[in-house]
């Protein structure tokens, strides 16, 4: 039998909410949560090369949604902001304890009530409740991983007074996160202010993709659809990204659709003059099946 050691579990409490917003990298190429506002029972399921992800839920709960995936956000961020303060790792465990008010300053919402406090427990019983299999980051020996998005989940009440919650966070992002920095990426302030689940993902996704890098990304609209992980049709996607597309940007980075002999695709580059200038006349980043059609 295998045992977890001990520190793993120890209690980690949240102390502040004025820290910087980080992501997990595996969570961003590909979207993990479902975009739609409804109950999806649907599986969202990915395949790249030998690695692949399937994520389920239950019909009562439906799986995790974009919005549910603040709480790992909340995580995360709590974990490498102890990190990078010099907290040693073996004093890092996965039993995470915090309030309402923390998780809410920390996604910056300044008014919440008793309705927010239960929007927040639905969000926990969503992510206890999703089950993820995959073989990412796993040794030759382990093949197959599964998990829940939260392992435990636990509120404390006390009369009308909500005392705050607990949550045991899964081996797959406590170990990418504690085990190696290196796995995660500070996200833009103004996250959190933005409302579409496909543009949160969307955002994500350039973060990890095209980041700082001068040439930008470029990749095939299909490809992009698919790894959004999207119920809707292909058409319903490209819809939706051209409305967000013409707003101009997202977050931080310029989106413009691109127009080839043989397929539509996405350009992406971060949003900076400096970027821009150094950039003119490069070819263009990309996905392999990409690549030789954006740099002709």
């Amino acid at each position: 039998m295998t045992t977890i050691p001990q520190n793993q579990l120890d209690l980690f409490v949240a102390s502040s909410s004025d820290i910087a917003t980080k992501e997990q990298q595996d969570l961003m190429s590909r979207c993990w949560f479902s975009l739609s506002t409804q109950k999806r029972i649907k599986p969202i399921f990915h395949e790249f090369g030998d690695n692949w992800v399937k994520i389920t839920g239950d019909a009562d709960y439906g799986i995790a949604t974009m919005n549910d995936n603040d709480v790992l956000l909340f995580v995360v961020s709590h974990y490498m902001d102890a990190l990078n303060r010099g907290v040693p790792a073996e004093k890092i465990g996965r039993r995470f304890q915090f309030t309402g008010y923390e998780f809410f300053s920390f996604i910056g919402k300044k008014k919440f009530s008793g309705k927010g406090y239960a929007d927040l427990w639905k969000s926990l019983q969503r992510l206890h409740h999703t089950f993820v299999e995959t073989n990412i980051r796993q040794d030759a020996g382990r093949r197959h991983h599964s998990f829940n998005w939260l392992s435990e989940i636990k509120q404390t009440t006390q009369g009308n007074y909500h005392r705050g919650f607990e949550i045991v966070i899964p081996e797959f992002i406590y170990d990418s996160v504690v085990g190696n920095m290196k796995n995660v990426l500070t996200l833009d302030d103004g996250y959190f202010s933005i409302r579409s689940s496909l543009e949160r993902w969307l955002y994500l996704f350039a973060r990890k993709s095209s980041g700082w890098n001068v040439n930008g990304w470029a990749e095939g609209l299909e490809s992009v659809h698919l790894k959004s992980g999207s119920v809707g049709t292909f058409p319903e996607f490209r819809r939706a990204i051209t409305k967000i597309i013409n707003k101009g940007s997202i977050l931080g980075y310029k989106v413009e659709l691109l127009e080839m002999p043989r397929q539509q695709g996405i350009s992406i580059r971060r949003d900076n003059e400096l970027i821009e200038l150094v950039s003119k006349g490069r070819h263009r980043r990309g996905a392999i099946k990409w690549r030789g059609i954006s740099n002709e």
